[in-house]
C-alpha cells in the first residue's frame, strides 16, 4: 500500500500566495458637526419610509374622485311631434296678433349710421345718441319752435322670422310696413336701403328724414340715398323733419328736394301711373318756413302756404 506523507498539507499551504487586502474607503463612526452620523441618517431614512407609507395609506382610504368626462356634441336627437308648437297651424288673425306684437312698435324707429370693421351699416339708436340729431337744425342750433319729441330705443323680436320661410315671408310686411323709420340722415337712409336690399325696400311704408346734408361733405350722400330708395315705390309718407333749403321759401326748397331725390320722384311716377304720384307723399317739417319767422313760432298758415308752393313748385318740375 502507497504511504501517505503528512508533509505534503504544509508544503501545500506554503506554496500558497498571499494577497494584498482589498483597498476600502475609510468610514468614521464617530459623527462629526458638519456631517451627520450613518446611524442618524439610518434613522431619517427610516422615518421617511415611515411617513411615505402612512401618506400612501391615507390616500389609499381617501374617496377617489370621478375623472371628469368631455362630452362630445354629436347630432342632436330631433324632438317628438307632440313636443313642437304648431305655429303655423294657428288662424291667420292669432298669427298677426303675434307679429304684430314682436314686430312692431308703437314709437318711431330711430336708425342712425355707424362704421364697425370699415364697414357702413345702419343700426338701431339709442335716446342718448339720437337726441342730438333731433335738437339738430339747418344751422346746427336748437329751432326756437319748441322741444323735439323723444324717440326711445325699439324693443322688437326679429329673430322670430329665421325659424321658417313661411315665417319670414309673412312677418316682413310687419316689420317693414307697420313700422315708422326714423333716419337721422342721409348716410343713415343710404346705409339701410343698402342693407336690406330692394325687395325689402317695396315694402316700407313711412319713414322719417331728421337731417340732410348741407356741407360738401354731407351733401354728396343726398342724391344717393334717394337714388338707393328708388324700390320704395310704395310709401305713403315720407317726412323731411329737417331744413331742405335754407331760405325757407316753398319753390327753392321744391328746388332743392327735387335735385337730391329726382330718382325716386320718377320711380314712383313709373309705378303708379302718374308723374306727380310722389309729390302728395312728401311732408315737409316746420323747419322748412323760413329764418324770417324766427324767434317767432311757426304758425299753420304760413306752413300751409309754404306747402302749398313747394307741391305746386314740384309738380312743375316733374312735368304733371
Amino acid at each position: 500500500m502507497p504511504t501517505i506523507s503528512l508533509g505534503g498539507r504544509k508544503a501545500d499551504s506554503a506554496s500558497r500566495r498571499v494577497l494584498p487586502k482589498r483597498k476600502r474607503k475609510v468610514t468614521s463612526y464617530y459623527p462629526t458637526d458638519s456631517e451627520p452620523s450613518d446611524i442618524e441618517a439610518d434613522e431619517d431614512e427610516a422615518e421617511d419610509h415611515e411617513a411615505e407609507d402612512h401618506d400612501s395609506e391615507a390616500e389609499s382610504a381617501r374617496p377617489s374622485k370621478k375623472s371628469k368626462v368631455t362630452v362630445t356634441a354629436g347630432p342632436r336627437k330631433a324632438l317628438a311631434k307632440k313636443n313642437i308648437f304648431p305655429f303655423t297651424s294657428l288662424p291667420a288673425e292669432l298669427k298677426n296678433k303675434i307679429y304684430a306684437y314682436a314686430l312692431t312698435c308703437n314709437h318711431d324707429i330711430p336708425i342712425i349710421w355707424k362704421l364697425r370693421q370699415y364697414r357702413q351699416v345702419a343700426a338701431l339708436g339709442d335716446t342718448d345718441s339720437f337726441q342730438k340729431f333731433l335738437r339738430r337744425g339747418r344751422y346746427g342750433y336748437d329751432p326756437p319752435y319748441g322741444p323735439q319729441k323723444q324717440i326711445l330705443k325699439p324693443s322688437l323680436g326679429p329673430n322670430l322670422l329665421v325659424l321658417n320661410r313661411q315665417i319670414h315671408a309673412q312677418g316682413l310686411s310687419f316689420l317693414y310696413g307697420a313700422n315708422v323709420f326714423a333716419f337721422e340722415d342721409t348716410r343713415a337712409l343710404y346705409a339701410f336701403c343698402a342693407n336690406i336690399g330692394p325687395k325689402n325696400c317695396a315694402l316700407l311704408q313711412q319713414m322719417v328724414v331728421k337731417h340732410l346734408g348741407y356741407t360738401k361733405g354731407s351733401k354728396s350722400m343726398n342724391n344717393p340715398a334717394f337714388a338707393m330708395l328708388a324700390s320704395a315705390v310704395n310709401l305713403t309718407r315720407l317726412k323731411m323733419d329737417c331744413a331742405v333749403h335754407y331760405s325757407g321759401y316753398g319753390a327753392q326748397v321744391a328746388r332743392q328736394f327735387y335735385r337730391d331725390s329726382h330718382y325716386w320722384l320718377e320711380a314712383v311716377g313709373c309705378s303708379k301711373g302718374r308723374r306727380d304720384a310722389a309729390v302728395d307723399v312728401v311732408e315737409l317739417g316746420m323747419q322748412n318756413v323760413g329764418r324770417y319767422h324766427w324767434p317767432k313760432e311757426p304758425r299753420e298758415e304760413q306752413m300751409a302756404e309754404v306747402t302749398t308752393s313747394f307741391r305746386r313748385e314740384l309738380r312743375k318740375l316733374l312735368h304733371a
